[in-house]
């Protein structure tokens, strides 16, 4: 069931202490790091959350013990980086400082894929085992608001989806959006239909349009860019456009 936009001026921002949106799926290589770093940098862009104090109302949170968050946000000139960030890389205790601080209004995390899930686990059973990818993954779903698993028209990415949401977020009762990623606009909209349908048949609730593949996405990282610093052209344009859609559609549904 699509998530209808929400207009600019009807979001609404607490006062007091930060949300926590999780980006989260079982399979890697759904751009989970690209979702979770230009989220970060639209919202700390926007009018929104943005305030007076010397603190950055967002920050972007990296719980992957490779560091990848760490990685990129280094590369993105200080002056420009509309947040603050935090790569924990496996500690747990780090991101749970912020949970009181009045100071900030979101902190987007990233997850790396979790691939060591006790495959004997029954159902209703916690599949998530235990590692350190693991016991970061447990901090961050009990500090999670929302979650967004993203998903792509690839089919080998829908079981993993899937899975994140019937055994690893519903249990937990964890509010959820799926997002389309990595769709090619060049390939047509069959594909995208499909993954539609199949998201819409087990009734998740999902952005309705979905995060374009552009190949300015994939050098973002090598050349410390967010979209929200990317060149001027029509590729950018749009770009910028799909995750402004995704940022309203995740405070619609905090």
């Amino acid at each position: 069931m699509p998530l209808a936009r929400a207009a600019a001026a009807d979001v609404a921002v607490e006062a007091v202490g930060p949300k926590y949106i999780i980006f989260i799926q079982q399979k890697g290589g759904a751009g989970k790091s690209t979702m979770t770093v230009n989220t970060a940098a639209v919202a700390g862009r926007s009018s929104l959350l943005q305030n007076d104090i010397e603190d950055a109302a967002v920050i972007a949170a990296g719980i992957d013990p490779q560091g990848s968050l760490e990685t990129w946000a280094d590369r993105v000139p200080e002056e420009v980086l509309p947040f603050d960030y935090v790569v924990t890389k496996g500690r747990v205790g780090e991101l749970s400082k912020f949970k009181d601080d009045p100071n900030r209004k979101r902190i987007f995390v990233d997850t790396p894929g979790f691939m060591e899930i006790d495959p004997d686990a029954a159902w209703g059973e916690d599949p998530l085992g235990q590692s350190r990818v693991a016991e970061a993954l447990f901090e961050v779903l009990e500090l999670a608001h929302l979650a967004v698993v993203p998903i792509t028209p690839e089919w080998l990415s829908w079981k993993p989806a899937e899975f994140t949401i019937e055994r690893i977020l519903k249990p937990r009762k964890i509010p959820f959006i799926v997002v389309i990623n990595l769709h090619e606009p060049r390939d047509g909209d069959t594909a995208l239909k499909k993954v539609k349908r199949w998201i819409d048949e087990r009734d998740y609730p999902r952005m309705p349009d979905p995060i374009r593949k552009y190949t300015i996405h994939a050098h973002a990282a090598e050349n410390g860019l967010t979209v929200v610093e990317y060149k001027t052209s029509g590729t950018a344009l749009r770009a910028r456009e799909d995750f402004m859609n995704l940022a309203l559609t995740i405070e619609q549904a905090l």
